[in-house]
């Protein structure tokens, strides 16, 4: 009896090995990621998705049309948002540690109270119309890699080197 059950679990641990683990599930449907059977939707129309109170660490979400998404409270460690269209977007509060909005459009979004430390903002669209007041911004790249944030620093303040933008590669969302 012993040796059957080990043979049995001897045929099972490899088919777990091989399974696909959550963390590297992507899709292409917003309804698969949303309920939370992927990690990734890159790409995806998410726009209004309610992922308020959330938890992906690393998901990726490259180009994905977040706008007017709730992504409060939520918490996305390494999370990419490379290129992803977060106009008007609910990002209170939400943690984005180490996370990546490199060319992201935050025109308009609410991340007040939002945990941006060490999260690269490179040539993120940050306007007047989006709100940082009370964002932890500590250690974030903001506009080329070479700007890092400090504490007590005036964002009006930061001179954008407009040769290195031009030298980005633009999204479609610019």
């Amino acid at each position: 009896m012993k040796s059957k059950l080990l043979g049995i679990l001897g045929l099972l641990i490899p088919l777990v090995a091989i399974a696909p683990s959550f963390a590297q599930f992507n899709t292409n449907d917003p309804d698969v990621f949303l309920k939370g059977q992927a990690s990734s939707c890159q790409g995806c129309n998410l726009r209004g998705a309610d992922l308020s109170n959330t938890r992906r660490v690393n998901a990726q979400l490259r180009q994905a049309d977040l706008t007017e998404a709730n992504l409060s409270d939520g918490y996305f460690e390494g999370a990419y948002f490379t290129c992803a269209d977060l106009t008007r977007s609910q990002l209170e509060n939400a943690e984005f540690p180490y996370a990546n909005f490199v060319d992201a459009n935050l025109s308009g979004a609410d991340l007040s109270g939002a945990d941006l430390s060490k999260t690269d903002l490179s040539g993120a669209i940050i306007d007047d119309t989006t709100n940082l007041a009370g964002a932890n911004l500590e250690g974030a790249k903001l506009w080329d890699a070479r700007t890092i944030y400090q504490p007590g620093v005036d964002l009006s303040e930061i001179p954008r080197n407009k040769d290195i933008e031009k030298q980005r590669v633009k999204c479609n969302n610019q």
